[in-house]
């Protein structure tokens, strides 16, 4: 006998990518008054901004867009002080000699093909030229591609690229920052309408987050259950060494400045105030 639907659930965006098994791996037997839909970052983004989601671990570039529409989860972000290894500019040549170079972007992730786009004018001097669409045919003939989540894993094991730029640490030796890719985004409805399942949630990610650290073993044991990744183990695990989950002022200054070269490139229209959820 199926369980009876949730009624008015938090409808919670899940990225099935190693990268936010610690927000999840506790959760995915489900969680009373809690229904998660799974996607790429490209995808939750649509979701939140359509309201057919209420939250998501998603885009900092989908904040920057429409940051009236949301709040932050205080301390929490995905993001990395140093190599974020998932995601990464994978090319043939230099970064250097991609003036004019056909490269291709990612489908599923906005913000870091807005970093990637920003690095190449403003910390290398280049610009390459940026192929139409992000399928397997539009991009065949680029010399260098922005990969994410687990394919970024594998393909930097592939052999097939000569040369790897994770983008987190380029931006951290120009800049001396983190940089946060994601950012925990709540719908201002959702709080208004929602507050209780918020909360609760929010004590969830936390929860998960810390007993993670405790034993990331047993806790990867049960994500790659559900979303098996096909990569050694000794790489998943050392994926975690750089991580960062935490979001400090000096993760505020480094969004904040993103935001204000994406406005002067052109990518928004006006820098957005980091407003965060009272908890």
């Amino acid at each position: 006998m199926n369980p009876a639907p949730l009624q008015n659930p938090l409808i919670v965006g899940r990225l099935p990518f190693l990268v936010c098994a610690p927000f999840f791996h506790s959760s995915l037997r489900g969680a009373d008054g809690i229904r998660f839909v799974d996607g790429v970052p490209s995808f939750l983004n649509g979701e939140l901004q359509a309201g057919r989601a209420d939250c998501a671990p998603s885009s900092s570039f989908e904040y920057g867009l429409h940051y009236r529409d949301y709040k932050l989860f205080p301390g929490i972000s995905t993001s990395s002080t140093m190599e974020m290894k998932s995601v990464l500019f994978l090319s043939q040549v230099p970064w250097e000699d991609l003036e004019g170079a056909p490269v291709g972007l990612s489908s599923d992730s906005a913000t870091s093909n807005v970093l990637f786009r920003i690095l190449c004018g403003r910390r290398f001097g280049v610009k390459p030229r940026v192929l139409p669409g992000t399928g397997e045919s539009a991009v065949v003939e680029a010399v260098g591609r922005v990969f994410i989540g687990d394919r970024a894993l594998r393909e930097s094991l592939s052999g097939k690229w000569k040369h790897r730029y994770d983008l987190a640490d380029v931006w951290a030796r120009w800049q001396e920052l983190p940089f946060s890719f994601g950012l925990w985004m709540v719908r201002r409805e959702a709080l208004a309408e929602k507050a209780a399942l918020v909360a609760k949630f929010h004590r969830i990610l936390l929860d998960s987050l810390a007993s993670f650290r405790a034993d990331m073993g047993k806790a990867l044991d049960a994500w790659t259950a559900v979303y098996p990744s096909g990569l050694p183990r000794p790489l998943m695990l050392g994926f975690y060494e750089t991580a960062d989950y935490g979001f400090t002022p000096k993760h505020a200054r480094s969004l904040e400045l993103f935001y204000r070269l994406a406005g002067e490139e052109g990518f928004l229209d006006a820098a957005p105030k980091l407003d965060f959820v009272e908890v």
